[in-house]
């Protein structure tokens, strides 16, 4: 990549630390209407809808920077199938009605398909104008509900909130090395946290650990210090947390304020390195479904993840959120299906594509992403880290921990 494209990307999404509406307005460029169709001699258009305004701004503009990571590198080597890839980006402004405009006019560019999703209420809302066009979705904020039954059209490149459950368990009792151990839980404050209490609950239930107390965690940073009384109370062995970045923070200290000196595991969604060399504590572990930026990896997948953060000056973003991360998973699947969709692709072919894919990620995932017509959930494990007093390692030499949304009783893959 030449400097002068390094220094565009740089301008274009730094822009995200630094001001919502910038980002947003350069962002917007991606949408530029130079070909009209996903077929004949020009680029695949794919589109995107997602959060580029307002309070999520900088999870939307996460996740297309993540994506945009991926296609770009794509693009630099030679396109798919000797055409290159565009992205037509859409704000859906955390609004299913305003999802519903937005896929709208992607539809009407004739894209293959549609990427993007962040919010799990916007993907159900925009998920039956997808589905009358027979369109692929591939979202990063799928909810159960969209997911289990399969739906032929609609695919999720993360694990969901709920299906975080079960490696977060299977994990605690690892980590303690015992069956009978005692866990109080904070869901975060939604239905997708009651989702995954409801299932923390369930496997408690089949499996003799004890939930001492479930308490709500709040969706955004404010006075935590009733939440964290609560979850102790009981004297729990361990903490599992669904708290969001912003969140953690406070709440991890409050904990260690008040005296609670057992391990503490948190959800995929609160797992940024930024949080946890933040709160520097050793005995604090978070759920991941990729390798996020780690310079000091041996994987070949996750060394040229780190590469191409460094070439486009996007360690921040990559460093501080989890969506960067997902939105380029998101982006290696598509140029995977573009691959074998064929140079002629279609949008019926896209969708035929991604029911049987398979994305070998060279070690940036435990196992390669995968679809098949009966699982619609990319990532099938994950691996949990904590702050080893240096730098973000691996813990219990980075065992990975199966989770499905069509189950409790998920096996990790074979490798």
């Amino acid at each position: 990549m030449s400097n002068a494209r390094a220094t565009v990307r740089w301008k274009r999404l730094a822009a995200m630390s630094v001001s919502v509406s910038v980002a947003v307005s350069m962002l917007a460029a991606c949408g530029s209407d130079e070909a009209d169709s996903g077929s004949g001699d020009g680029a695949y258009q794919i589109g995107f809808v997602g959060s580029l305004s307002g309070a999520l701004a900088p999870v939307g503009t996460s996740l297309l920077g993540g994506i945009n990571l991926a296609i770009d590198d794509a693009n630099e080597n030679g396109g798919v199938n000797g055409r290159q890839i565009e992205v037509l980006t859409e704000d859906d402004e955390a609004d299913p009605a305003a999802a519903i405009t937005a896929a709208r006019s992607l539809l009407s560019k004739d894209v293959l398909m549609v990427t993007g999703g962040n919010i799990s209420t916007v993907v159900e809302g925009v998920l039956p104008t997808l589905e009358r066009e027979q369109i692929a979705f591939l979202a990063q904020g799928a909810p159960p509900s969209v997911l289990d039954p399969v739906k032929e059209g609609m695919f999720q490149i993360d694990q969901t909130s709920s299906s975080n459950a079960q490696p977060m368990v299977e994990f605690a009792r690892e980590l303690l090395g015992k069956d009978d151990f005692a866990a109080g839980i904070g869901p975060v404050e939604s239905p997708a946290g009651e989702a995954w209490g409801d299932n923390v609950e369930q496997l408690s239930a089949d499996q003799g650990f004890t939930v001492t107390g479930q308490v709500s965690v709040p969706v955004s940073p404010g006075d935590i210090s009733a939440q964290a009384q609560r979850l102790i109370a009981g004297d729990p062995d361990v903490l599992l947390l669904q708290a969001p970045d912003g969140v953690l923070v406070a709440l991890a200290q409050k904990i260690r304020d008040l005296g609670y000196e057992g391990p503490m595991v948190n959800f995929s969604f609160g797992a940024a390195t930024k949080t946890l060399e933040t709160i520097a504590d050793k005995d604090l572990y978070v759920f991941r479904t990729a390798a996020q930026y780690d310079t000091v990896s041996t994987e070949p997948g996750t060394q040229k993840f780190v590469e191409l953060v460094d070439a486009a000056g996007d360690q921040d973003v990559a460093k501080s959120a989890t969506q960067y991360t997902q939105g380029y998973l998101v982006g290696l699947t598509v140029v995977a299906a573009l691959e074998k969709c064929g140079e002629d692709c279609d949008k019926a072919g896209m969708v035929e594509a991604l029911n049987d894919l398979e994305v070998d990620t060279d070690g940036f995932t435990p196992n390669p992403l995968s679809f098949t017509a009966e699982d619609h959930l990319a990532t099938k494990s994950g691996s949990f880290y904590y702050y080893d007093g240096k730098e973000i390692a691996p813990a219990l030499d980075g065992m990975a921990f199966a989770g499905s949304v069509y189950t409790l009783e998920a096996e990790v893959p074979s490798s």
